[in-house]
């Protein structure tokens, strides 16, 4: 399970406030604030979904290898390289506690650049099985790749 430490290191791998990792993992700022201070342990359910939103923004878990439970980026997270997409298949935008059903993940790349900046910061998308971060998203290429 995740330790306060590693909540706090991984929200500052990716730039992110308490409020923003609430807003992602759906759960309340006091939540994250006194887990992180170690004022108290949530739920094993609460700790998955935090993890799970922290996961799906570009953070790797590292379990104890003998110096201790750490956090890092997913290599794709640290890349500027584009992301060949399929426009065309159905996708899911999620920002905080809104959802929006896009018939094409296109549509819903549209839809995320239409969003005020401090949600794009927290909004990932659903496509084909995967999930994008915001940072993913930004690198979004729907051309053939160069062969």
């Amino acid at each position: 399970m995740m330790t306060p430490a590693q909540c706090r290191a991984a929200r500052a791998l990716i730039d992110w406030s308490q409020q923003q990792l609430a807003e992602a993992a759906r759960v309340g700022n006091a939540t994250i604030r006194n887990f992180e201070g170690g004022k108290s342990a949530p739920q094993n359910a609460t700790l998955d979904v935090l993890c799970r939103a922290l996961e799906s923004a570009g953070v790797i878990f590292v379990d104890e290898n003998g110096e201790g439970p750490g956090v890092r980026l997913r290599k794709n997270h640290m890349t500027t390289e584009p992301i060949y997409t399929d426009a065309s298949k159905s996708a899911v935008l999620e920002h905080g506690v809104t959802s929006i059903n896009c018939l094409t993940l296109q549509e819903a790349v549209i839809a995320y650049h239409n969003l005020p900046p401090e949600r794009k910061e927290i909004a990932k998308i659903t496509s084909g099985g995967k999930v994008y971060s915001a940072s993913e998203i930004e690198r979004f290429h729907y051309a053939e790749r160069a062969k």
